[in-house]
């Protein structure tokens, strides 16, 4: 390791490089799970209400605000 290859010490520290994953994987958690959820009820007969839903938007919102936080980010 050489001496330039630590940045100067009056810079700021840099910013985490994952921001954003967290929003991302919990938005594939709650996706996944929706339409595990939905397929085993189909498959067993049972009704699906509109609170089903709930989780999916949720999901897509996580995935869309990590997908963006990560996107400007590399900017």
């Amino acid at each position: 390791m050489s001496w330039t290859d630590r940045p100067p010490s009056w810079l700021p520290p840099l910013p985490p490089p994952n921001k954003g994953r967290a929003l991302i994987v919990l938005g594939w958690i709650l996706v996944g799970g929706t339409f595990v959820y939905i397929f085993i009820m189909s498959y067993l007969g049972g009704t699906h209400t509109l609170l089903t839903l709930v989780p999916l938007l949720l999901g897509l919102l996580c995935l869309i605000i990590g997908l963006l936080r990560r996107d400007s980010r590399e900017r």
